[in-house]
């Protein structure tokens, strides 16, 4: 079963065990409830919303009562993928679902190399490109970078790539 990233702790807030989580969501709602604290294994926390705190949400913990406790739980936040809602726009696409595509040159068609991740560190999202000879680089997710994302078949296009190796 495939997990998504929704969101991740990022640390407490005041003495009685509330934590910040910061969401990767548009529909915060998703992070009410029992949420995975990793891709693979079936530890989860359960959560309940309580109110926005500027681009954080604060929530309470279910058996954390102490700032202290809260504090350790700095992790991402994940549920399955089946859970979230269907694209209907051809143009839209969870950042999670071209992990792993094939990357080629838009001008030549040729596979270069694959996605590994899509990061975020403030500016917009990034992908992680690793190329076929090992090198890796960060491109940024934008229309003038990424002519074409074919998710039934598996690829993703980019252009003017050079630009971003180092």
């Amino acid at each position: 079963m495939k997990r998504i990233c929704i969101g991740k702790i990022s640390g407490a807030h005041g003495v009685k065990g509330l934590v910040k989580i910061l969401p990767y969501c548009e529909d915060t709602e998703l992070l009410n409830g029992k949420l995975f604290t990793n891709e693979n294994g079936n530890e989860s926390l359960d959560i309940t919303l309580k109110n926005n705190s500027g681009k954080y949400i604060l929530a309470a913990i279910s058996g954390i009562t102490s700032r202290e406790d809260a504090e350790k739980l700095k992790c991402s936040l994940y549920v399955p993928r089946e859970t979230l809602p269907e694209i209907d726009n051809d143009d839209e696409f969870y950042t999670q679902d071209i992990v792993n595509l094939v990357v080629q040159d838009s001008r030549t068609g040729s596979a270069i190399g694959e996605v590994t991740a899509v990061e975020n560190y403030g500016a917009g999202d990034l992908l992680d490109i690793k190329l076929n000879n090992g090198d890796s680089f960060l491109l940024p997710f934008r229309d003038e970078n990424i002519p074409e994302v074919n998710l039934d078949d598996g690829y993703i296009k980019i252009k003017d790539y050079e630009d971003f190796l180092f």
